[in-house]
C-alpha cells in the first residue's frame, strides 16, 4: 500500500431506521482517516430518514445524500452508491453499525497487494464492514439485483474470486446494534417468519450461479440437500460457534429463551418447523430457477 491512505467511500444504504442511522453517521465523522467520503442512499424509506438526512447531513462536507423514490432493494441501492462513489475504494457499511475511530484504517490495511479484491472484518462472505476496490466492482458488474436482498453479498464475493482476486479477513472493530423491530403478536411473528423463509429463494439462485462455492457455503449433501442441521442452527442461534440454544433470528431478535424444559421444547419445535419451511421454499425456487436445492 502507498504511504498515504487511499481515498475511500463509505457507502451506507438506509431503509426505515432513522433512529440508529444518525448514530452511525455521527460516529463515521469521528474516524481517524484522512481521505474519505460518505455516500448515503435512502432506499425509499417511509419513516423520518429523508428528513434526518436533509436536515442534518445534506450539503455538508464529506456527505453525498441520494434519495430513491421507492424501495429498490439493497443490491440496487448499493449499485447506485457505487456509481456515485468518487474514491478508489468502496466500503459497504450497514446503517446500524457504529465504527470505532481506527475502524477504517484497520480495514484498509488488508489491501497489501493488488491481487486483493475484497477485505472484511465481518465475514468472508462480505456484508457490512466490507471494502472493495471500485474498479473491481465495476469489472464484475456490481451487485446482482436479482437477489434484491440476501445472498447478494455472497454472489458478489464469489464473482470477485472468480475474476482472480483474493479476499482477506481483518480485525477492524465496530458495534453492530441489530436495531430491528420485534414483530407484535402471533400474526406478526408468523409474517416475520414467512418473510425470513422467502429469503431462502435466493439460496437456489446462488447455487445455480455458483454451484461449487455455494455447496461448500451451505454444506450441500448429495448434490441438492442443504444440511438440515445448518438450517436448524439458523433459527436456534446455533449457526455460529459461540451460539447457545434460543429461538433467535440472525438479526438479533430473540423470541424464546431456554428458561424451562417447555421453552426448550418450543425452541426445538420451532426450529424443526423452520427447517421444513425453508426446504419447501427452496423446492419452490428450484422449479423457478430450474436448479434443484432443498
Amino acid at each position: 500500500m502507498a504511504s498515504s491512505w487511499p481515498g475511500t467511500t463509505i457507502l451506507v444504504c438506509a431503509y426505515n431506521q432513522a433512529g440508529v442511522l444518525g448514530k452511525a453517521l455521527d460516529a463515521m465523522l469521528l474516524l481517524d482517516y484522512p481521505n474519505f467520503e460518505i455516500v448515503v442512499v435512502n432506499d425509499g424509506s417511509t419513516d423520518s430518514t429523508k428528513e434526518l438526512l436533509d436536515h442534518k447531513y445534506k450539503g455538508k462536507k464529506w456527505f453525498n445524500i441520494i434519495h430513491l423514490g421507492k424501495n429498490s432493494g439493497l443490491a440496487a441501492a448499493r449499485n447506485v452508491g457505487i456509481e456515485a462513489a468518487k474514491k478508489e475504494f468502496v466500503v459497504m457499511m450497514d446503517q446500524d453499525c457504529i465504527p470505532e475511530r481506527r475502524w477504517l484504517k484497520d480495514l484498509m490495511k488488508g489491501f497489501d497487494s493488488e491481487k486483493v479484491g475484497m477485505v472484511s472484518s465481518f465475514s468472508d462472505q462480505g456484508g457490512t464492514s466490507t471494502v472493495f476496490p471500485k474498479k473491481v466492482l465495476e469489472e464484475i458488474g456490481g451487485f446482482d439485483t436479482k437477489f434484491f436482498f440476501f445472498r447478494d453479498d455472497s454472489d458478489t464475493v464469489f464473482r470477485v474470486l472468480d475474476a482472480g482476486y483474493g479476499r482477506k479477513f481483518v480485525d477492524a472493530k465496530f458495534q453492530h446494534l441489530h436495531h430491528h423491530t420485534k414483530p407484535k403478536g402471533l400474526l406478526g411473528f408468523v409474517r416475520y417468519g414467512i418473510k425470513r423463509v422467502k429469503y431462502h429463494f435466493n439460496d437456489v439462485l446462488l447455487f445455480k450461479k455458483h454451484p461449487k462455492r455455494t455447496a461448500e457455503l451451505l454444506d450441500v449433501k448429495f448434490g441438492f440437500l442443504v444440511n438440515p442441521f445448518k438450517d436448524f442452527g439458523v433459527a436456534t442461534n446455533l449457526w455460529h460457534p459461540k451460539g447457545t440454544l434460543k429461538l433467535r433470528s440472525p438479526q438479533g431478535l430473540v423470541f424464546i429463551e431456554p428458561k424451562t424444559p417447555l421453552h426448550i421444547a418450543a425452541i426445538i419445535l420451532a426450529g424443526v418447523t423452520y427447517v421444513i419451511a425453508v426446504k419447501s421454499a427452496r423446492l419452490y425456487a428450484s422449479i423457478k430457477y430450474r436448479k434443484l436445492l432443498i
